[in-house]
């Protein structure tokens, strides 16, 4: 006579209709590849890469993802960084003596497509940095 033990946990169940659920996540839910911290980071190279040899400009590495560019001997000054919570490029100008204290002091930009561009629709990354560039260096313009 042979009894029979518990259930084996080993033993073929059924599937239940929760095993769609599964299946459906993991075709609808999957981490998206992260492609704006690789983009911004070659917008941040590319920066120091094409503003190399302007005389006097000093590029400070502040932190992983977050540089200043100033003039020495000058004042004024412009951050970039790269804010990976918000998937954005923030610009922040600072220093100069003609700064309107009701202007805003920083601005953001997102990826679309392959370029950053401000979150309100009204610039570029690259044109609004020229111009930020061109406060630091008058005689340029």
């Amino acid at each position: 006579m042979t009894t029979k033990g518990p259930a084996d946990p080993n033993d073929e169940l059924p599937p239940t209709p929760l095993a769609e659920l599964v299946k459906a996540a993991k075709e609808k839910i999957q981490p998206e590849v992260d492609r704006h911290g690789p983009a911004a980071t070659r917008a941040m190279a590319a920066v120091v890469r094409d503003l190399k040899g302007l005389p006097e400009l000093s590029v400070s590495r502040e932190s992983a993802t977050r540089l200043r560019l100033a003039r020495k001997g000058k004042v004024g000054y412009v951050v970039i960084e790269y804010l990976p919570k918000i998937l954005a490029i923030e610009v922040s100008v600072g220093g100069f003596s003609d700064d309107d204290p009701m202007a805003p002091k920083s601005r953001r930009y997102g990826l679309e497509g392959d370029e950053w561009t401000r979150l309100d629709g009204a610039g570029d990354l690259f044109g609004e940095l020229r111009s930020h560039l061109l406060r630091i260096y008058p005689e340029l313009a």
